[in-house]
């Protein structure tokens, strides 16, 4: 005799379950272990230490440009200088408070968590995941008088490729837009898709900046407004 059940005998099969009465799973904004920030701090004061020493030129109507501060405002910067943004902050911005747009992505979370530790906040979002919920929170963090910081071309580029993101944020917050660059005389490049820029202790780094007072000195139409905003950072960027 079979030791398997007579089929006649058995149940019929469940129905399949229809996906739609399926709840998704809650996709979670990537942040770092406590451990691991705890790695962070060493890198952190190393980080201070090693932009502390910068000299930094600027021409004393772009440094007015950079302290503006008669009402919150966008600050654009590409991805490939983010490292001297902290130090920026220190120096021509600290009576400010800003947050900073920064991909929720693993990759992400590590740089949010090293911004904490240098006093920046950050809101977590990027235009694949989790967009419309960081626009809301930069209006918001804006409203609240802080500052917005933005890599337009971030967080994967293409390289000096300005996503619509910041056209838009300027749009819905009527805020102007400081945009500033660096020239690193002395520098590492990585090999990563933005060619990231480490400058060397005591190197000089020239700091280009340009303000512009709103949305509309963009052009009324989005597509014309982002190429406006792309041009004008591109020239006051050099890779040279």
């Amino acid at each position: 005799m079979s030791d398997q059940p007579d089929s006649s005998l058995s149940e019929p099969d469940a129905p399949a379950p229809d996906p739609a009465d399926e709840t998704p799973p809650t996709r979670r904004v990537n942040e770092v272990s406590w451990w691991r920030y705890l790695l962070l701090l060493p890198v952190s004061w190393l980080a201070r230490a090693w932009s502390a020493t910068l000299r930094f030129e600027i021409t004393e109507h772009e440094q007015t440009l950079l302290a503006y501060d008669e009402k919150p405002v966008i600050l654009a910067v590409w991805h490939n200088r983010l490292f001297i943004v902290p130090e920026v902050q220190r120096r021509y911005r600290k009576h400010r408070k800003m947050v900073a747009l920064i991909s929720a992505s693993k990759d992400g979370a590590w740089l949010a968590a090293f911004f904490k530790l240098v006093k920046i906040n950050c809101v977590r979002g990027s235009s694949s995941w989790r967009g419309m919920q960081a626009l809301r929170e930069m209006l918001a963090a804006r409203q609240e008088g802080a500052d917005v910081g933005i890599t337009p071309d971030g967080p994967r580029g293409p390289c000096y490729d300005l996503k619509p993101g910041v056209v838009l944020v300027a749009r819905l917050s009527h805020a102007p837009v400081i945009m500033y660059s660096a020239k690193f005389h002395s520098a590492w490049r990585l090999h990563s898709w933005d060619r990231f820029y480490l400058p060397r202790p005591f190197s000089t780094v020239e700091i280009n900046v340009r303000l512009l007072p709103g949305y509309a000195s963009l052009g009324a139409d989005g597509e014309q407004a982002v190429r406006e905003l792309k041009r004008q950072m591109m020239e006051i960027t050099d890779d040279h």
